[in-house]
């Protein structure tokens, strides 16, 4: 499975609004029921960006065909230098029907978020930590204990 990945400047160089907006410009075509779809969730994307689980995880979408979607947001000093190198993409990975969504969400707020999205087939939230583990540092982990499950990773 190929895997495309960009970042999105967020706070301070855009709100959490105009973030999402950039996110769902890159995502799917104005006018699009893609987009209408990607628009009725802006205040739910907009709460995790402020909370900033969008830079500690990818948003990922896995289109109907096509390589699977990374997206994260840079924030404070990093953002303008990330709005500086956004790229758009290829293509509208949601343009086709069947794509999903997920949001990364902190086990604070992920049971609330998620009855939010319950409306949005097709769109969920994730707990930001899933694919890393704390505990006693395994023989070559890092020194604080933690490591990262890559095939965790790998889910939506």
């Amino acid at each position: 499975m190929s895997v495309v990945s960009r970042t999105v400047a967020a706070i301070p160089v855009r709100t959490s609004v105009a973030t999402w907006k950039a996110v769902a410009d890159l995502l799917a075509p104005a006018g699009s029921a893609a987009r209408g779809r990607l628009d009725a969730v802006t205040n739910i994307a907009a709460v995790l960006i402020t909370a900033e689980y969008t830079r500690q995880a990818p948003i990922v979408v896995i289109p109907a065909s096509g390589p699977r979607i990374r997206i994260r947001t840079a924030h404070g000093l990093d953002a303008a230098e990330a709005q500086a190198g956004e790229i758009p993409l290829a293509v509208s990975p949601c343009a086709e029907p069947g794509w999903i969504m997920s949001l990364p969400c902190g086990v604070d707020d992920i049971e609330e978020i998620r009855a939010a999205l319950s409306r949005h087939p097709g769109i969920q939230a994730r707990d930001v930590t899933d694919g890393i583990t704390v505990g006693e540092p395994a023989e070559g982990a890092a020194a604080g204990g933690w490591s990262i499950d890559y095939e965790e990773m790998e889910r939506p």
